[in-house]
């Protein structure tokens, strides 16, 4: 317990009139007198007898060891929230340190593949194919340099490409890490509590929307979540592998499977609808086909792409016998075999110039639309032999790419641009997409770059909902009696861009996987 020391023993200090050898009994209560002033000794007491307004020595300083108790007390617990916060700071501040480590030690590796992957190029100099090259003796030189300086621009470019993108998601996650970290904000959520502006053309409800009912931690990143058809399953990402969930009863259940084929970050999932089987792609260039064979096992098939670019969207059409994936700027589409688990390559779609972001297939499969960093929006076709192929640029009205794209109908399709936060809305007519600026949503942080083009956008057309991501905000948009897409209720508010989620089949869950808080969020959706 506290003691509150005296400063000043009774034997060294003198009264007022400076007796000698005379120890303190009293002192004056009378605020004219200050200090050393109200001291009074036996003798002070006997020279001025009569003096009522006075105070035992030990009375008093036990009253000012009993004060100065209750001060320190009082600032003890005025001091204790902010040393809590300030523990919780060194806490986060040593998980953001080692966070930061492993990061920097990814992108260095990162990196150094890059360069090794540059270097390889050179092997192929060290060694002469005669037979091969005498093929090229009657070209002229310059015939020669000029034909394979472009198969090396092209090699290096696919190099270039793939690390580039590898190591820049890296330094989005660092630079999120640090921008989002906040050590004088005990409740960070407060400064994001943006209010929705009127022309945002919000449906009004009195009731809530979501409803937060369980918050789960996976220190992993998670960058892909996909449920199968009963939403008993949940497959979500961690980093290189992949973990199962069940749920049930409105509850996540680790069930200690762990997925692993992938030897990078997995960034797509895609389950089917008909039985548990489903595809997984991501930064390793791969796709895996996973297939239940009993309640505790799964069956991986890998099929290997090295070379061929970074996924960065995997789709499975409505009937199920197509898996459509994007290589850097090449789309392949797949033969899909559920009962074999295998797929087989069908086609390749070589139109757009950097990479495609993302893509989306009506349900009638009579269009397919694919958006790039070339800043294109291109239409596909099926032809009479069944494949795809290239029918058009569709016009826009902004010279931006776009991070995400979904069919609301089998003639209307949305797209939202990178660089803004408005939803731009297409609509076929006279055969072509027309983009109909005035049908445009606006969302929260309109001027600012969403931030990671993960997180698909999510319509589920029975309930006619569209689960979209800008920004820190999650948005839920419904069609009106007019047929056109309205802000829904609140946005679910995340303290970080980079947050990636799904809904369940039928439309009543949403999870969102968060940077910041390094946890699934589940979500309870009154539509």
């Amino acid at each position: 317990m506290f003691q509150s020391r005296l400063l000043i023993n009774n034997s060294s200090i003198q009264c007022s009139n400076n007796h000698t050898g005379s120890e303190i009994l009293q002192i004056r209560l009378d605020d004219e007198y200050k200090g050393s002033q109200k001291l009074m000794c036996s003798e002070c007491i006997t020279n001025q007898r009569g003096i009522s307004h006075v105070m035992s020595f030990v009375e008093a300083t036990d009253k000012i060891y009993d004060l100065k108790n209750q001060q320190y007390e009082q600032i003890v617990e005025s001091i204790r929230p902010y040393k809590i916060m300030l523990d919780k700071q060194l806490d986060i501040l040593n998980n953001l340190q080692t966070r930061i480590y492993e990061l920097i030690s990814s992108l260095k590796q990162k990196i150094e593949d890059w360069k090794t992957g540059l270097n390889e190029l050179l092997l192929q100099y060290c060694d002469c194919d005669l037979l091969k090259e005498i093929d090229n003796i009657t070209l002229s030189p310059n015939q020669i340099l000029e034909k394979q300086q472009q198969v090396d621009a092209k090699n290096i470019d696919s190099i270039n490409n793939t690390y580039y993108y590898k190591a820049n998601e890296i330094i989005q996650t660092l630079k999120s890490e640090i921008h989002n970290w906040n050590p004088f904000s005990d409740e960070q959520g407060k400064f994001y509590n943006f209010s929705i502006k009127q022309n945002f053309k919000q449906i009004q409800t009195n009731v809530p929307i979501t409803i937060k009912i369980q918050e789960i931690k996976q220190q992993q990143s998670c960058w892909a979540i996909a449920f199968n058809n009963s939403n008993s399953i949940m497959v979500a990402g961690s980093e290189e592998n992949i973990k199962i969930w069940n749920y049930q009863n409105k509850q996540f259940i680790d069930s200690g499977i762990i997925l692993k084929g992938h030897f990078d970050y997995v960034q797509c999932l895609t389950f089917s609808k008909t039985k548990n089987w489903f595809a997984s792609s991501g930064l390793d260039e791969q796709i895996i086909c996973w297939n239940q064979i009993s309640i505790n096992e799964w069956q991986g098939n890998k099929f290997n792409n090295y070379g061929q670019g970074v996924i960065q969207c995997l789709i499975l059409t409505k009937n199920e016998d197509l898996l459509i994936s994007s290589h850097d700027q090449k789309i392949k589409l797949w033969n899909v075999n559920q009962e074999f688990n295998t797929i087989t390559f069908k086609q390749q779609l070589e139109m757009h110039k950097l990479t495609v972001l993302c893509i989306c297939i009506n349900d009638e499969q009579t269009f397919m639309i694919s958006s790039a960093l070339d800043n294109q929006i291109i239409l596909w076709q099926k032809n009479f032999q069944n494949n795809w192929s290239f029918k058009c640029i569709i016009n826009k009205t902004v010279k931006d790419c776009g991070t995400r794209i979904s069919f609301i109908s089998n003639q209307v399709f949305t797209w939202q641009q990178k660089n803004q936060g408005i939803l731009h809305i297409f609509c076929f007519e006279n055969g072509e997409f027309i983009e109909k600026p005035e049908l445009n949503v606006k969302f929260n942080l309109e001027n600012e770059q969403d931030g990671s083009q993960l997180f698909p956008s999510i319509y589920n057309k029975h309930k006619q909902i569209l689960i979209i991501k800008h920004q820190k905000n999650v948005y839920i948009m419904k069609k009106d009696n007019q047929n056109q897409l309205k802000l829904y209720g609140d946005p679910i508010k995340c303290e970080t861009q980079f947050n990636y989620g799904a809904i369940t089949n039928d439309c009543s869950y949403l999870v969102i996987w968060n940077l910041e808080t390094r946890s699934f969020n589940l979500y309870q959706l009154n539509l």
